[in-house]
């Protein structure tokens, strides 16, 4: 009888607990949205690399046509996404956002970024493109096609670049959540999907980068921060993927 007399009174007492608790868990304080910055170098043949890290903490990520306002201090990261067109107006695939489904220019693309309900996810072309396409639509989701550099931790062969050496700029997935990723020294396309390679990367898509570099970071105290190093092009720039709280 003792002992289930105990096992009553802890059982009282735990509930008690809970409800105390609960009211202070009631109205918890939201966590605030920023960006963590990392750096890492490595040694190419016999050149060291620098490759910067952004990475968003509780922020919500989506791809825009409308070009982001810098001075909104709600947008913590900016960057570009999709190729824009030779036309300078249109954008490289079938592209959604906010749920709604536009044309692009023929696409060269063999990957693409899905958003969906605060989900951000990078995907081969083959895997259910028409699929999440739907479900982009149907759950008011952003979608946009761009150059798979990394799969299963392997490179992906990106031949449009050819040789070219330029800055470069990565999304990435790590512990389901994003980064990006981007060199500050120029590089061939390979070496850059070598490099997120021995980051540990298992997946990365390119962003648009060259002349197109121009993107920001808000830091906890709200300072804009650019970033990028080609700018020529920023006023043609038609699309970019963004973080904000």
């Amino acid at each position: 009888m003792r002992k289930t007399s105990i096992i009553i009174l802890s059982i009282i007492i735990s509930i008690n607990l809970y409800c105390q608790n609960s009211k202070t868990l009631t109205n918890p304080q939201p966590k605030p949205a920023k960006i963590e910055i990392d750096t890492i170098t490595q040694q190419l043949d016999t050149t060291t690399i620098t490759l910067l890290i952004y990475r968003p903490i509780n922020t919500i990520a989506k791809f825009t046509t409308t070009r982001p306002d810098s001075t909104n201090t709600q947008i913590k990261l900016s960057v570009a996404a999709a190729f824009t067109g030779k036309n300078l107006k249109s954008i490289m695939g079938t592209h959604i956002e906010n749920g709604k489904l536009k044309k692009g220019y023929k696409s060269i693309s063999n990957g693409y970024v899905t958003i969906i309900d605060g989900k951000i996810e990078i995907k081969p072309i083959t895997h259910k493109l028409k699929h999440n396409q739907h479900k982009a639509i149907k759950h008011k989701g952003y979608l946009f096609q761009q150059m798979l550099l990394v799969k299963d931790s392997t490179i992906v062969p990106c031949k449009i670049f050819g040789q070219k050496e330029t800055y470069r700029r990565a999304l990435a997935i790590v512990n389901k959540q994003p980064i990006i990723i981007e060199s500050e020294q120029k590089l061939k396309i390979d070496d850059f999907s070598q490099s997120l390679i021995r980051m540990g990367i298992k997946t990365a898509l390119c962003l648009d980068m060259g002349t197109w570099s121009h993107g920001w970071i808000r830091t906890e105290n709200n300072n804009y921060i650019p970033i990028g190093k080609l700018t020529s092009s920023t006023k043609d720039q038609t699309n970019w993927l963004i973080f904000s709280e």
